[in-house]
């Protein structure tokens, strides 16, 4: 029997605590840098994975989102429950001679997984376009289904005037929004989590097999990044990015960069940025013993309680207090020796910091005294 309570963690005990413990060190190996430096982006967001904003430029300033329309477009396609294996037609269309195309022609029957595969890695516009009319039959009753879906997210500065992204008057996205998207898409959409960490794809075209490469260039070159999309019109370029280090994910977007080079450029300065700012909080040592539990096996005996292991909170300096959670095993139950017996959650404002676990160990000398100082929060959840 188990049983779970939520208390926040006392000043003072916390207090008392840290100075126990080693003093915080920075989550990245570099020193903490007091803000990000952007070389060339007009809007610019870093979020956790919960929401909360770590750093902000122009954040509701409306802007082209260009591809990264794209996300959307696969959601809305994804939502729909068509078979992603069902073969689509193919209707030629004219997207313009500098539009970024796979070249599917009339008579090409991609299935829908191949049409988002190749329009989310290699952005192409005719795949996107293809989408919206193989799920929704009109471009119109397609880009009414991503405005629905932008009211849905709470994308209160978003409109949509079609599936691919290229310019046209009143298609336009903020920072903010953009970021509040790219969570959605990778945390409730696990095809397009996997999809947007792709670095190549292959897919027929006009009768012959083609491969197509992402035009995320932090793929493979950046620690931790995970996608998401690319953007580009004529002198303005975006970047949808996701990023996980150390168990720590975070959201970013860039608009409005000049070139293509200066989105990743700023991107990786706004991830450097909150990477090294973010703190290590000892939460938990293996050598430590939270309680004393009855041995299954020889009433004489008993088991102390520990943690399994050395264990870290990860928590932003301005992000808020700590609190925990904690799932124990009732104190009158027998333990064997290495059965687990409970175990701690720490989240930041929402944010999982880090999580312990406890384990029974029957020990044959004499019992340890309980220290109640070196982990406040167990005294609290039994």
């Amino acid at each position: 029997m188990t049983f779970l309570r939520q208390y926040p963690i006392p000043a003072v005990l916390l207090a008392f605590a840290l100075l126990l413990l080693a003093p915080q060190a920075a989550l990245a190996d570099e020193e903490a840098i007091t803000d990000p430096v952007l070389s060339e982006a007009q809007c610019a967001i870093v979020e956790d994975s919960a929401g909360n904003v770590l750093y902000e430029k122009n954040s509701d300033t409306q802007m082209p989102m260009a591809s990264i329309t794209k996300v959307m477009t696969a959601m809305v396609a994804l939502d729909s429950g068509i078979d992603l294996d069902t073969p689509c037609q193919i209707h030629a269309t004219d997207l313009g001679a500098d539009s970024q195309t796979a070249g599917f022609v009339e008579g090409d029957t991609p299935t829908l997984r191949e049409l988002l595969r190749v329009m989310l890695v290699y952005s192409a516009n005719d795949a996107a376009e293809n989408v919206a009319l193989n799920v929704a039959g009109s471009e119109d009753a397609f880009v009414e289904l991503m405005n629905e879906k932008a009211q849905e997210l709470g994308m209160t500065n978003t409109h949509f005037e079609n599936p691919h992204g290229l310019d046209a008057e009143g298609h336009y996205s903020t920072v903010s929004d953009l970021a509040l998207m790219g969570r959605v898409a990778l945390s409730e959409y696990p095809f397009i989590a996997a999809t947007v960490h792709t670095r190549s794809v292959m897919v027929s075209v006009a009768g012959a097999k083609k491969t197509f490469y992402s035009t995320d260039e932090l793929l493979g070159s950046y620690k931790g990044i995970r996608g998401i999309k690319t953007g580009y019109v004529a002198g303005s370029a975006a970047f949808l990015g996701a990023c996980q280090r150390n168990g720590v994910e975070l959201f970013t977007c860039v608009l409005g960069a000049q070139t293509s080079s200066g989105r990743f450029t700023d991107t990786v300065s706004l991830l450097k940025w909150a990477y090294a700012n973010f703190k290590r909080t000892r939460v938990a040592r293996s050598s430590w013993v939270v309680g004393v539990r009855p041995f299954a096996d020889n009433f004489a005996l008993s088991c102390v309680v520990t943690p399994t292991d050395n264990e870290t909170a990860v928590t932003w300096p301005e992000g808020g207090s700590l609190s925990f959670s904690s799932t124990v095993l009732q104190r009158n139950l027998l333990v064997d020796n290495g059965q687990p017996v409970g175990s701690t959650a720490w989240t930041q404002d929402g944010r999982t910091a880090g999580s312990v676990h406890y384990v029974a160990r029957l020990t044959l000398k004499s019992m340890p005294r309980v220290n109640v100082f070196t982990l406040p929060l167990y005294g609290y959840a039994v």
